[in-house]
């Protein structure tokens, strides 16, 4: 019984310390924040004035992530706006990078004869370039190779 009201104890002091904070926030000077806005880059936005841009989004179309297949004839993912150039790479499951492509001016490539993967577990990144510098990378996603039929 002890350890239940040690429990309900800290519950009540934390849902009164949340209480305080509202009420602190609602009755804050004008051109506070706002305490209707929720979220990290919702705040975030009111303290640098609205100027904040979140980073553009990058991500897989094909191969799309974790698909199992034939070798891809094509690789696409989505376009950034701004980006000059894309960079692409290819890691087999050690980690270790076995085909690398950059300066692609489109946001999509057909997989040129040179590049040929055996059957196994694949992982691949894009990088969009502005001049010389990143402007958003898609992190690794995954796609196996399977062996054709017979």
């Amino acid at each position: 019984m002890r350890a239940e009201q040690r429990s309900s104890g800290w519950k009540l002091a934390a849902a009164l310390a949340v209480l305080t904070t509202a009420a602190a926030c609602a009755h804050s000077r004008p051109g506070s924040l706002d305490p209707s806005v929720r979220g990290a880059g919702a705040i975030g936005r009111q303290i640098e004035g609205g100027r904040s841009t979140p980073a553009p989004r990058l991500d897989h179309l094909i191969p799309a992530r974790d698909s199992q297949g034939s070798l891809p004839s094509r690789f696409e993912w989505t376009a950034v706006p701004g980006a000059d150039q894309y960079s692409v790479g290819i890691w087999n499951e050690v980690d270790v990078l076995v085909w690398r492509a950059d300066h692609i001016p489109t946001n999509s490539f057909e997989r040129p004869e040179s590049l040929r993967l055996e059957p196994g577990t694949y992982f691949w990144s894009i990088s969009a370039v502005r001049g010389d510098d990143e402007i958003a990378s898609s992190g690794l996603a995954a796609f196996v190779v399977r062996s054709p039929n017979p």
